[in-house]
């Protein structure tokens, strides 16, 4: 990152100001508004045209859970997209918040149209437990965001939430697009208009692992692992010679892990709340005969990434192997 200097004749900002767009402010709640007001204008405009019954209401849900779905996969793989294309899609790491909490403002709309068909349905309704634990999960997750309760919580255990909250979101979503209609159908009947979404929803998926795999990476080329070969010794000018100071880092080292150690004996003790709210979703879900739907969806989600991704070190290894065997004939 390359330092600019600020002109003498430029304008000081306030703190008071905001960024904006023409006339719009950039904040979270305009963010938050933004999402809110459109999905009420989507559900609106189907709800005149077609009536509020029941073909109404369902025609807005899906116009809705789409709009809420676009707001959603931002948030989910916007930051591994900035980790893989940064700084052109840095924005979206830095806007990840505003997107998950307008897609949070944006479910609004179509919780209520969901509580609105089982006021007018004729029959009775399921108790849809897959679907309330994913709205569960978005309104927790959009709770966490304030900054207070995310530093109770700590770094690690945040990220482990997080990503628990998200993936069962996205699950959730998949059983929409892609479980849901192969069950319906099969394949041969899979609705056309559901593949953008499930490709999305499978192409983030491969994107979260693909940006993890990178930072992994890179943590290997920053912070290579410590290596002390053969015995210290004692330099003959005096002083630290090259073995004391490799003993040096060795203790620093030893330190650090110390302290990792410490920082992770802290989150056992405040993980045990997240096995909790974990162990409730599933008993939740084997009680409501749900589990089958999670592991099928979380199949249709995950299994194509599995997939590609074995395929590619095989092929990789399949490479090296052919290259080393005609490196020995030469």
């Amino acid at each position: 990152m390359t330092r600019t200097s600020i002109p003498a004749h430029a304008p000081e900002r306030r703190g008071f100001e905001s960024p904006r767009i023409g006339w719009w402010p950039i904040t979270t709640a305009s963010w938050m508004a933004a999402a809110f007001l459109i999905a009420v204008v989507l559900a609106a405009i189907v709800l005149a045209i077609f009536g509020v019954g029941n073909r109404g209401t369902h025609l807005a849900l899906r116009v809705t859970a789409r709009w809420s779905f676009l707001l959603f996969w931002l948030t989910y793989a916007g930051g591994a997209m900035a980790t893989l294309y940064a700084p052109r899609l840095g924005v979206l790491a830095r806007r990840g918040r505003e997107l998950g909490l307008a897609f949070a403002s944006a479910q609004l709309v179509h919780v209520g149209l969901i509580l609105w068909l089982i006021h007018i349905a004729t029959k009775p309704v399921d108790a849809m437990v897959f679907f309330w634990v994913g709205i569960l999960c978005t309104y927790l997750l959009a709770l966490f965001s304030l900054p207070w309760l995310r530093d109770a919580l700590g770094p690690r255990l945040w990220w482990v939430f997080l990503t628990i909250a998200l993936e069962y979101i996205a699950i959730a979503f998949a059983a929409d697009f892609i479980l849901g209609p192969l069950q319906a159908g099969g394949l041969s009947k899979y609705p056309l208009t559901y593949l953008p979404f499930a490709l999305m929803l499978v192409g983030g998926v491969g994107l979260r692992v693909a940006a993890f795999s990178d930072r992994k990476s890179r943590d290997r080329r920053e912070y290579p692992p410590l290596k002390v070969h053969g015995p210290f010794g004692v330099s003959q000018f005096g002083g630290m010679s090259r073995e004391d100071d490799m003993l040096e880092q060795v203790i620093q080292a030893d330190r650090g892990l110390q302290e990792v150690n410490r920082e992770e004996g802290k989150d056992r003790l405040t993980i045990w709340p997240l096995a909790v709210f974990v162990g409730a979703i599933l008993i939740a879900l084997a009680l409501d005969d749900s589990l089958p739907t999670l592991f099928g969806s979380a199949l249709g989600l995950y299994g194509p990434v599995i997939v590609a991704f074995v395929a590619y070190f095989v092929l990789k290894s399949a490479v090296r192997r052919l290259k080393f065997i005609e490196g020995q004939f030469k």
